[in-house]
């Protein structure tokens, strides 16, 4: 059997799927399967697997499911001693498993591991590179205060109940990351393995109502599940709901409900510099808001 399970979830992926794919058989570790599902396309998704050989293993989902149950359903296939993910329009360095199976091998208390990223926009052009801040071990404190595990650089060892919210349209994976971050130690490499596309008009950015809702979801579980985490990292647990409170107001205004917005934001105005900044902004007239989160 492969030693790596690689699974691809597609929906309508034609136009990067190419360069993704092609960065797998690039690699430098070559001890891998592809588990594709196609999450019913109507494109030439299809047409495009088909070019490869066997090392692809092409599944197609009864009807077209959420992002959590499209995920879910290619874990069924994924039958290796570990599990990576790429997305259709994102790239591996061609380093990329050799670094980190390397990493998992020598060291077997590791449950999961991430990366470096580097963001490139829809023409593949570098924007910026991002290199976690967190270190080997027991990294749940840095992710409170600034959730840093980008899905594409993940490898998981497969050995425990890995399960994506179903129900989550926004962040199943922010879900299964942090529930794990809780529980295992995990692997930091501070090297850029992957190529990270990001697309105007994404599924993230036409879930803005779901934002706020699943993120808080998660943070709840991971706190009534393990209650003494509010009281060992209290100052990381006021800035996780923070990022909630921001969430909120971002969709407040999306709808035109910039005074509820406002008020949402106070609730964290005093838990750091940047979320006072944000309720400041937010007292401005809504183009000023625009304006900066465009900047950003």
């Amino acid at each position: 059997m492969p030693k790596v399970s690689i699974l691809m979830n597609a929906y309508n992926a034609q136009k990067y799927l190419k360069d993704a794919i092609d960065s797998i058989y690039a690699q430098t570790f070559q001890d891998w399967e592809i588990i594709f599902i196609d999450n019913c396309s109507t494109d030439d998704s299809k047409l495009i697997v088909d070019g490869y050989d066997d090392k692809i293993k092409y599944f197609k989902t009864p009807k077209n499911i959420p992002l959590g149950e499209a995920r879910n359903f290619g874990l069924t296939h994924c039958n290796n001693e570990y599990l990576a993910f790429l997305d259709t329009d994102d790239i591996w360095l061609v380093n990329k498993l050799e670094v980190q199976v390397d990493l998992m091998d020598k060291n077997t208390k590791l449950q999961m591991c991430y990366s470096g990223v580097i963001y490139i926009d829809e023409n593949s052009n570098e924007k910026k590179r991002f290199i976690p801040q967190a270190e080997t071990g027991y990294v749940l404190r840095e992710q409170l205060k600034r959730y840093e595990i980008n899905m594409q650089s993940v490898i998981i060892r497969n050995n425990i109940e890995i399960d994506f919210n179903k129900t989550m349209q926004f962040s199943p994976d922010f879900d299964l990351f942090i529930k794990i971050a809780s529980m295992y130690d995990i692997g930091v490499i501070k090297e850029y393995l992957v190529k990270y596309r990001k697309v105007e008009n994404s599924l993230t950015s036409k879930k803005i109502d779901r934002w706020w809702i699943e993120t808080k979801q998660t943070l709840d579980e991971v706190f009534q599940n393990k209650p003494e985490l509010k009281e060992k990292y209290p100052k990381e647990y006021e800035i996780a709901y923070a990022k909630v409170h921001y969430y909120k107001a971002c969709y407040l205004i999306s709808i035109g409900n910039k005074g509820e917005a406002t008020k949402e934001l106070g609730n964290s105005k005093f838990v750091s510099k940047i979320y006072f900044i944000l309720y400041i902004i937010s007292l401005f007239p809504t183009i000023v808001w625009k304006t900066v989160h465009k900047l950003k």
